[in-house]
């Protein structure tokens, strides 16, 4: 991403994303639909649902999100009827050809979470070009990802990508990784502003919209009567943007309540600490129809928590990002919602993005990623949790096509 572009993408969330198309409103009949050039469906202006009626929306958006993928041309601030269907491939038409010899090292917020699946698949992506590639584990706090980054940088990397890192704890770390002529790409982080302690691009991983749908959901299935806890992570900025986004939404409905609880990403880690917090908004908020989590790590003493409480058949557990934990607790019962965008769609999204930045070509605009949201239910997730976005679109094939690897 541009500065200019960074700088008017604040609000954005990091793994970067989707489309500088102009969506028109889809209605809920799907019949009514039709399939534009740019791999959206936009419905006949008789059949739109009416703006002002969140209910009708609501419904609308998490059937479309449960059905196949949906699609915004922004993460935050997205008016209901801007979000389509998306069947199609909206991201970058050509990608300059990979140079030889890159070393990659790939710092994650903490191992056995998300950012460890998706750094996994950044491997996978960088060595399909012949690229070095390599993860550095970070633990979750600014200590940690300090000594992430002097590790990385030790070991003379062309590009040090981060999943889930925000620039605004490791703003030295970046001027550091400028000075030597390395290049960083952020995957999952809301962009800072331009300069030293920014990264040199961002990949959005659309948390805001993927909050957005959840919200819609919960919304649709309690016919706007929605008692929900909202566990919030303060020190990651894009998991802050995403709870205002979920918090926008329900706004909208006169008749839901939202309850904020805040905990550290160390509380989720620590089962002790998780239960502690979990039992507490229990019990402070006996009528919780919904408790929703900023990501999926601590699900198991979350649910466990709830199962103690009493709660199982009363409280639904709905997380985001779409990672084989909170997957596979749908699956099991523990959970019943997750929106979410493929973690492999995305690590391919920023090795794209290294190959532009080691070429010194011009990043991909935040809204021309064209990543789609994805909503996991009881009804539609297999049963060992795994999940497989290629269904609607063969995006690996298509990054692969892009860099010239039969």
């Amino acid at each position: 991403m541009n500065r200019s572009t960074r700088g008017r993408s604040r609000a954005l969330v990091a793994l970067l994303c989707v489309g500088a198309i102009a969506l028109a409103a889809c209605g809920s009949d799907s019949d009514s639909s039709s399939t534009a050039a740019d791999g959206t469906t936009a419905a006949s202006n008789d059949t739109s649902a009416p703006a002002s009626d969140i209910l009708a929306e609501a419904t609308r958006i998490s059937e479309l999100a449960s059905t196949g993928l949906v699609f915004a041309a922004a993460d935050s601030d997205v008016a209901s009827t801007d979000i389509v269907a998306q069947t199609g491939w909206l991201g970058p038409e050509s990608t300059p050809a990979p140079p030889a010899d890159v070393n990659l090292q790939i710092i994650i917020c903490a191992p056995g979470t998300a950012c460890e699946t998706a750094a996994n698949y950044a491997v996978e992506a960088a060595e399909a070009i012949g690229w070095t590639a390599e993860i550095v584990p970070g633990a979750g706090t600014p200590e940690s990802f300090t000594q992430a980054f002097d590790t990385a940088l030790s070991k003379s990397p062309d590009v040090i990508m981060t999943m889930a890192v925000p620039d605004v704890l490791v703003g030295a770390s970046l001027a550091k990784a400028k000075e030597q002529g390395v290049v960083t790409i952020s995957v999952a982080d809301a962009p800072n502003a331009s300069g030293p302690d920014a990264y040199d691009a961002y990949v959005s991983y659309r948390m805001p919209l993927m909050h957005q749908v959840n919200a819609y959901n919960i919304i649709a299935e309690t016919s706007g009567k929605a008692n929900v806890i909202l566990i919030n992570d303060s020190a990651f900025p894009n998991l802050v943007e995403s709870n205002k986004q979920f918090q926008k939404v329900t706004s909208q409905c006169a008749d839901c309540t939202v309850k904020v609880v805040d905990w550290q990403i160390t509380d989720a880690l620590d089962p002790v600490k998780a239960d502690s917090a979990i039992t507490a908004a229990l019990q402070a908020n006996p009528d919780a129809t919904h408790l929703v989590l900023p990501y999926s790590i601590g699900m198991s003493s979350v649910v466990e928590a709830v199962r103690k409480a009493g709660k199982t058949d009363s409280v639904k557990v709905v997380s985001k990002d779409g990672d084989e934990i909170g997957l596979q607790a749908i699956a099991s019962g523990g959970s019943s919602a997750n929106a979410g965008v493929s973690l492999e769609w995305v690590a391919y999204a920023g090795v794209d993005e290294a190959i532009r930045g080691v070429t010194k070509s011009g990043y991909t605009p935040t809204e021309s990623l064209g990543l789609g949201v994805h909503l996991f239910t009881t009804a539609n997730t297999p049963a060992d949790g795994a999940a497989d976005y290629t269904q609607f679109f063969d995006y690996k094939a298509k990054y692969l096509e892009l860099w010239g690897v039969s």
